[in-house]
């Protein structure tokens, strides 16, 4: 056993496991220390690494001998490629195969062909990066015709099998394939894709590609597609219907199902390129009708060019133009740049195309011979146009005069909308023929298309509007439910060659459905918003009205109130003078008496001590009296202001008094309901005699101000006496009702009240009152006449 404490790490060269050529790394190893110990250490860690180094060789032989013997052998032939199943494809099993390059495209990818099938070799730069073990340059020296040994690993491509490629050996020069003839079935379904074919056809059209062209390869429609590089061909316009013999690889484009959608053939060699027959000039070939393309022949005739004359009704240069001629019509599909007027006499040579299920030519050449008048706008109805096709349906005849297709036609419809894609400058107009169907009872509906030209003249369009339109006539055609083999117009549709095709007749009523439903559904929404607007107004008043009736009755039961209590005040201050003041006063009169006789001679020997106590007793209940009958009578304004009764206030209670007693007033408080204010004297002066009797302060400050927003009176009274712990202060429960009724004296006026207070920190009392207009008739008007609660 070894033992890897005193051991240090080497690494091994690596070894190959797989016989494709890739290689994998062999783990690491311990290395002796190489500074052992002492001596007998040294020699007997050598003697046990030797013994690990070659048990560890040993076992790595056999791992290899193992994995040879398991590993698959490589397929050889690229027939076997080509027919594994998709998951033993994808397990990318080891290739060496040999045969020849037949196509080399951008970069490093290449076709393959051996004597069973030819399959494509994907060289990107991850797999150049990854797999690749020899040189780059190999690949880049690899052409057409060379002669290739190939290591690789398979691949499930996009849609068939290919090849990564691990090591590639140039054997030399070998000439290519023999080209099989082209066997459509297995061409189009892709199964002879990386395989040499030939095909040969007439060339029926063209397309640029980065690096030259695809050439069409009739017959349509089942048309093959060509690559060919612009080396083999600088004109392909000299191509088109000549009858060629070309050579190449089978190509195709995908999906991501994995489908073939776009079969084609693909070569860089110009000897693949054969011209068998060249093309005739156009003014050789066939001349035919206008309105028979296509008609029945006995012979067939090929996929060569026909030829047309006719007078341009539309045309758009490089795109599309279409020609008439008396009762016939046709659609010309060509690439010519010609400018080409409505009225122009020309000539077109180009393929019959049957894809819209209407004859028109495609890929045409263009010859003006000579201007003209253009061909007047037949008057005709769609439905009219619809009858007639579906009535030579019926019949088994041609349609009579014509089928109307490619004709210029005018017409009035009603305009029910103008549709623009975003992004895209042409127009598209939906009109309607009410009542046009065949049974009368629905109406016909169909488009309008602006390909090209100024729209504003569209946009501007009003839907309902009465428009007599002009334009040509396109009809796409479906299956007639009632016979098998014949083919009905389902839709007819129109070109219009600029704005000026359509013309207003009758612009819309302005009463239009849309806006009376708009002017209902707004008057409803209106009416709505009023009723949910006068709800809200009602609950807005009545709750209004609820508060101010509250307030209202509790400032007039304030005011009764205090108007009860000034005249009880004033009628007991009267009875107090009329009866016991008076009474107080003879009594004093009978002491004064009782001294009298009491200096009489006969009095000496007993001295009038208890006489003169009673004296100074009855003094001092006047006194008491005399002060408390002042206070019931003072607290009516009398015409004074509220600061100036806050000031008469406090003079009699400081008078005598050490304690310093401030007013401090707003020079605007002129006048102030008298119950408001009574009621803030009360609070005033029952404050104050609190201060006075209990704190013993030093300076006593009432403070009132009037505040805004909203309106109201603040009285504060101040003192900085011994203060005490709110919430300790004696109550009503105790026989004390001062604070109590201060308290409630300002709820009755729905203010506030408030006491601030710390033993030996004096006290703030703050009370505050809101302001209202009707104040003043609530003071001013008589008990009697206080007005009812609502």
């Amino acid at each position: 056993m070894l033992l890897f404490s005193d051991f240090q790490t080497f690494d091994l060269q690596t070894f190959d496991v797989f016989p494709c050529g890739l290689r994998r790394a062999a783990p690491r190893i311990p290395m002796i220390d190489p500074q052992p110990r002492c001596r007998l250490c040294a020699s007997r860690l050598t003697r046990t690494a030797g013994r690990g180094i070659i048990g560890l060789a040993a076992c790595l032989l056999a791992a290899r001998t193992w994995a040879e013997a398991s590993s698959p052998p490589p397929l050889t032939r690229i027939a076997d490629v080509l027919a594994l199943p998709s998951e033993q494809v994808s397990r990318a099993l080891p290739v060496h195969v040999r045969g020849v390059v037949t196509w080399q495209g951008h970069g490093l990818c290449f076709t393959l062909q051996d004597d069973t099938g030819g399959i494509y070799v994907s060289v990107t730069e991850s797999i150049a990066a990854h797999l690749w073990q020899g040189d780059q340059a190999v690949l880049h020296s690899i052409h057409e015709g060379s002669e290739v040994e190939l290591e690789g690993r398979s691949n499930q491509g996009g849609m068939a099998p290919n090849l990564y490629p691990v090591a590639v050996r140039v054997l030399g020069t070998k000439p290519l394939p023999q080209a099989a003839p082209m066997d459509r079935a297995r061409f189009f379904e892709g199964v002879d894709l990386g395989r040499r074919i030939e095909v040969r056809a007439v060339v029926q059209g063209f397309q640029p590609t980065p690096d030259g062209w695809t050439l069409q390869l009739g017959p349509n429609p089942s048309s093959i597609l060509a690559d060919i590089t612009r080396a083999m061909c600088a004109n392909p316009a000299e191509l088109v219907d000549a009858e060629i013999r070309i050579c190449g690889v089978t190509m195709t484009r995908y999906n991501t199902r994995g489908e073939a959608i776009t079969p084609r053939l693909i070569t860089n060699l110009p000897q693949d390129l054969v011209i068998e027959k060249p093309a005739p000039p156009p003014e050789t070939v066939p001349q035919v009708s206008l309105g028979y393309l296509q008609p029945y022949h006995p012979d067939p005739r090929g996929p060569h060019r026909v030829r047309v004359q006719g007078t341009v009704t539309f045309s758009l240069p490089g795109q599309v133009l279409y020609l008439q001629d008396g009762v016939h019509s046709v659609r010309v599909e060509t690439k010519a740049q010609t400018p080409l007027q409505a009225g122009d006499q020309i000539e077109a040579a180009g393929f019959v195309d049957m894809t819209r299920e209407i004859g028109m030519l495609r890929d045409a050449t263009v010859n003006r011979l000579g201007g003209g008048k253009p061909p007047a706008a037949i008057v005709i109805n769609p439905e009219e146009i619809m009858a007639i096709n579906q009535q030579a349906v019926e019949t088994g005849h041609m349609a009579q005069p014509h089928d109307f297709d490619g004709h210029l036609i005018c017409f009035r419809a009603r305009l029910l909308a103008v549709q623009a894609d975003p992004g895209n400058p042409q127009r598209r107009l939906l009109l309607e023929r009410p009542g046009a169907r065949a049974n009368g009872t629905s109406n016909l509906v169909l488009q309008a298309n602006l390909q090209s030209g100024p729209t504003s003249e569209l946009d501007t369009l009003q839907p309902g509007s009465e428009v007599e339109v002009t334009g040509l006539v396109q009809l796409a055609y479906g299956q007639h439910k009632n016979y098998r083999f014949r083919r009905v117009p389902a839709q007819l549709d129109l070109i219009l060659r600029s704005a000026q095709d359509v013309v207003v007749i009758q612009a819309p009523s302005w009463w239009t459905a849309q806006r009376l439903v708009g002017l209902l559904g707004g008057m409803i929404l209106v009416l709505a918003a009023a009723i949910g607007w006068s709800l809200l107004l009602e609950r807005k008043v009545r709750r209004k009205t609820l508060l101010l009736t509250k307030e209202m009755r509790a400032r007039r039961d304030a005011a009764v109130e205090f108007q009860a209590t000034l005249r009880e005040r004033n009628l007991l201050a009267a009875n107090l003078h009329d009866t016991l003041l008076q009474t107080m006063g003879g009594l004093g009169f009978q002491l004064e008496a009782c001294e009298a006789e009491a200096e009489s001679p006969a009095a000496h020997d007993h001295p009038p001590v208890h006489l003169a106590f009673a004296r100074r007793m009855l003094d001092h209940a006047v006194d008491e009296l005399r002060n408390s009958v002042w206070t019931l009578r003072s607290l009516p304004l009398d015409g004074m202001s509220l600061p100036e009764a806050l000031t008469s206030i406090a003079s009699r209670m400081g008078a005598g008094r050490e304690t310093r007693i401030v007013v401090l007033a707003d020079a605007i408080l002129a006048r102030v309901p008298d119950f408001v204010a009574g009621n803030l004297l009360l609070v005033a002066q029952e404050a104050l005699h609190n201060a006075l009797k209990h704190a013993a302060p030093h300076t006593v400050t009432l403070e009132v101000q009037t505040l805004d927003h909203p309106p109201r009176i603040s009285l504060t009274v101040r003192d900085d006496g011994t203060g005490f712990s709110p919430g300790t202060q004696l109550s009503s429960a105790d026989g004390h009702f001062g604070l109590l009724g201060m308290r409630e004296r300002i709820d009755r006026l729905a203010g506030t009240f408030r006491i601030q207070s710390a033993p030996g920190h004096g006290t703030i009392l703050h009370a505050e009152v809101p302001l209202h207009a009707y104040d003043d008739e609530l003071a001013d008007r008589p008990i009697d006449s206080a007005p009812p609660v609502v």
